[in-house]
């Protein structure tokens, strides 16, 4: 997003209008994370919460849209840390707790380390009695169009396994949802879908990553972020989840249904 260079202001409308003309979606995010590296952090966050307010608020499909590029480019890997944190001091200094949290990359560890250990062990059966495959026979079986072995390897924990399944143009949504919610997970294995293009925005899938406890607490905050504003207060009052979590679904619920000033 070229033009949003320090002396080009930039606004919700601005941005809605050049996204829009960005029909790939990766490219969308790519072009924010330029833009949060050469625009002004407060107005950015400023029109960030704008087009929050407009996606939950008035149902805009741009909005809405944006707004998925937008939680994708907050936690993007390519992001500076220096653009992250001026963001994250920009809307934490305006008292928009909610967009600063977009910015947290760090996610305390909720997986036991012999847990994740063994899910990470090299050789895995894919049956309880069958013989231990290597994780390169598994990583080759994950390119098949077989149903039957399909749905032996989406029990395979392993993310390098299910990131080349996330790319299997024979899986389907209903089994990206059995992963999301498998337990136990491994925490960099839900990372990986949070941030696919294709799966990441399924409203099912996104459900069962915010509500599995493996899912890095960074990406569940960017995910509820999206939700409908009727989920917000129900995920607000769930105790199995993590109370930061809660709390920012319940700040966000309070924002998106406070009556406008006049």
């Amino acid at each position: 997003m070229t033009s949003t260079c320090h002396n080009v202001p930039v606004g919700p409308d601005h941005i809605l209008q050049r996204l829009k003309a960005i029909r790939d979606a990766r490219m969308r995010v790519l072009a924010l994370v330029e833009g949060f590296g050469q625009g002004d952090p407060a107005t950015w966050v400023e029109a960030l919460e704008a087009i929050v307010s407009r996606s939950h608020r008035m149902d805009d499909p741009d909005a809405l849209e944006a707004l998925e590029a937008i939680t994708h480019a907050a936690g993007d890997p390519g992001l500076a840390y220096e653009t992250r944190k001026q963001m994250y001091v920009a809307a934490s200094e305006r008292g928009m707790t909610a967009i600063a949290r977009l910015f947290l990359s760090a996610s305390p560890t909720v997986v036991p380390e012999a847990q994740l250990k063994k899910q990470l062990a090299p050789e895995r059966p894919l049956k309880p009695r069958g013989r231990p495959l290597t994780l390169g026979e598994r990583k080759a079986l994950a390119r098949t169009h077989r149903r039957e072995q399909l749905l032996l390897l989406i029990r395979d924990p392993h993310p390098d396994v299910i990131g080349i399944l996330l790319e299997n143009p024979h899986v389907t949504e209903a089994e990206i949802v059995r992963i999301s919610a498998s337990r136990p997970a491994v925490p960099e294995t839900l990372a990986k879908i949070a941030a696919h293009p294709r799966w990441s925005v399924r409203h099912a899938v996104k459900r069962s990553l915010v509500l599995n406890p493996a899912t890095p607490l960074a990406d569940a905050i960017r995910i509820v972020t999206t939700l409908r504003t009727a989920e917000l207060a129900e995920l607000a009052q769930d105790p199995s989840l993590p109370e930061a979590l809660r709390r920012h679904a319940a700040e966000l619920h309070a924002a998106m249904t406070r009556r406008p000033q006049a």
